[in-house]
């Protein structure tokens, strides 16, 4: 027999009365500060970015210079005086670099930005190499063929005879190749240099007033070697030391 409908809503009423509420899920303190950080932090980051730039809370006011030796560290603070005042977070490299492109005698510079107020540069001088006369002066140059400062003694250095252009000249590459590779020692000793069209070289030492026919930059050390033990032999001033060939060496006296 079919069922009322009244029958089938009381029976729908009591399964409805027997089901259990589901419980709500209860958020915690930790959940709250979490979802709460979520928020804020973004907020908090972009407020703390724009105080650094457009506040006086990293504002530069110390200009510390390190690793220069002739460079006058007040000079090269001089030039950056212009960035006095400016948040540290918007000095650049290319912006120091084209402060600091007048002073010939730094190679390359290094920064860091020291929070809240500092900025440190630290530079890496030319280190001489030869001396080159130019308009009657003597100028010392470093590897590279920049002219870094007059010389302001004779004898540090080694002259090299040349009056071209050493920033394009291979008679100044080479030069310099032979010079970088001799021991310290030798290097010393050496008063001036001399390079050929040819690219073969001729020193004039110090001591002795002794000439020394190099020839190419191969076996340069052991060129020196046995220029150190033929010099150590006692040998008379003015004679001529052909290296050239360092397993035969020559030794021409002026008066043969």
């Amino acid at each position: 027999m079919a069922r009322s409908d009244r029958e089938l809503l009381r029976e729908e009423r009591r399964k409805l009365g027997k089901a259990k509420p589901k419980k709500r899920r209860k958020i915690g303190g930790l959940t709250i500060w979490f979802r709460s950080l979520a928020v804020t932090s973004p907020i908090a980051l972009v407020a703390l970015v724009l105080a650094a730039y457009f506040t006086p809370i990293l504002a530069l006011e110390r200009i510390v210079i390190t690793g220069n030796e002739r460079l006058s560290a007040q000079d090269v603070r001089a030039e950056l005086t212009s960035l006095m005042g400016r948040p540290l977070p918007t000095i650049s490299e290319a912006e120091l670099t084209g402060l600091l492109a007048d002073f010939s005698l730094i190679e390359t510079f290094t920064f860091r930005a020291e929070p809240p107020h500092t900025l440190r540069v630290k530079v890496r001088e030319r280190q001489p190499l030869v001396v080159l006369v130019r308009g009657g002066e003597n100028f010392l140059y470093d590897a590279a063929g920049v002219q870094i400062a007059p010389a302001a003694s004779v004898g540090e250095y080694p002259f090299l005879i040349f009056y071209g252009d050493p920033l394009a000249s291979p008679e100044y590459r080479n030069a310099v190749e032979l010079l970088l590779s001799l021991p310290k020692t030798t290097y010393s000793q050496v008063f001036s240099v001399e390079v050929s069209p040819q690219l073969t070289t001729k020193l004039t030492l110090k001591d002795g007033n002794w000439s020394v026919i190099w020839g190419s930059n191969e076996d340069s050390l052991l060129k020196a070697e046995v220029l150190d033990s033929l010099i150590a032999t006692g040998l008379e001033e003015g004679v001529e030391i052909d290296v050239s060939s360092p397993n035969s060496p020559v030794v021409r006296y002026p008066d043969f």
